[in-house]
């Protein structure tokens, strides 16, 4: 990721910054998401939907419908990307749909749903080699194989999580505490379970083919860990938490491009890294 730059400290924007823009964006609207997800005790589905996302990809390489040796350009890529967003979403919504009694079998249904779909995959591209590197590089991918459309997607997803958090604040928050309580109040649950499925996994679906497992995975828990162990409130941890989101993305972006390092996990190390020492600092105060 170096440049020749003067202190050759930040990135040639004119080079990496669609990638550095994905990032940021991506990096400030997962950790709201994750949040919910704390709330909700389900923070393993977004690992889960990430495979759900990858048994997609699966299974357009194994139909033949995109080629592996295209991944990365054009519109075979973006047919790669739309396979993951819908088979994404799906499980999104059934992972969150409220079912009286259920209770703890909620993390039930994310390990399975991350379980069959991890097995599936494998078995569709069993016989394919070069299927099976694509999907790889899907879940490994580096930050810098983003591109203008992923900067345009992550914003429209940064939009609209803003939107509804600033009008609808309360009910979401109340439908990820106690979705029953929420009920009896007014709260349309089962609207709510839809619509944040889909939001859920139309942003881990892309996010996984633009930056990668660990780095969607790491938005989505670490900032918001971080932001917990100083912040008092509920609202004000998720004010703060895409601020440590996106910081801790930036942080990563420079100091990957100093040392030549990846900047997804650079950034992940970062987050965890901060959330331990907010731990440590939080228990010696």
């Amino acid at each position: 990721m170096n440049a020749n730059l003067p202190g050759d400290w930040w990135p040639d924007w004119a080079l990496f910054g669609d990638a550095i823009g994905t990032a940021l964006l991506l990096a400030a609207v997962l950790p709201p998401l994750g949040a919910l997800m704390l709330l909700r005790q389900q923070v393993f589905v977004t690992a889960a939907i990430g495979q759900a996302a990858g048994g997609g990809i699966a299974l357009v390489l194994a139909l033949g419908l995109a080629s592996p040796h295209g991944h990365g350009d054009g519109e075979g890529r973006w047919i790669l990307v739309g396979a993951a967003l819908l088979a994404a979403i799906v499980p999104a919504v059934l992972a969150l749909r409220t079912a009286p009694g259920l209770g703890s079998t909620l993390e039930a249904r994310s390990a399975c749903m991350f379980l069959l779909a991890g097995a599936g995959a494998m078995l569709l591209l069993a016989n394919d080699p070069h299927g099976a590197m694509a999907l790889q590089r899907s879940f490994l991918s580096s930050v810098l194989a983003a591109d203008r459309h992923d900067v345009v997607l992550a914003a429209a997803a940064l939009v609209a999580l803003a939107a509804l958090l600033w009008r609808r604040s309360r009910r979401v928050l109340a439908w990820a505490i106690d979705p029953a309580a929420a009920a009896v109040h007014g709260v349309p649950v089962g609207r709510y379970d839809a619509v944040g499925g889909m939001l859920f996994g139309a942003v881990v679906g892309h996010a996984i083919t633009s930056v990668g497992l660990a780095f969607t995975f790491g938005a989505a828990v670490l900032p918001v860990l971080a932001a917990r162990e100083r912040c008092r409130t509920l609202r004000s941890t998720l004010l703060a938490a895409p601020v440590v989101g996106a910081v801790g993305a930036a942080a990563g972006c420079v100091l990957a491009h100093r040392f030549d390092l990846p900047p997804g996990q650079v950034a992940v190390a970062l987050w965890a890294a901060l959330a331990l020492l907010a731990r440590a600092c939080r228990r010696r105060g």
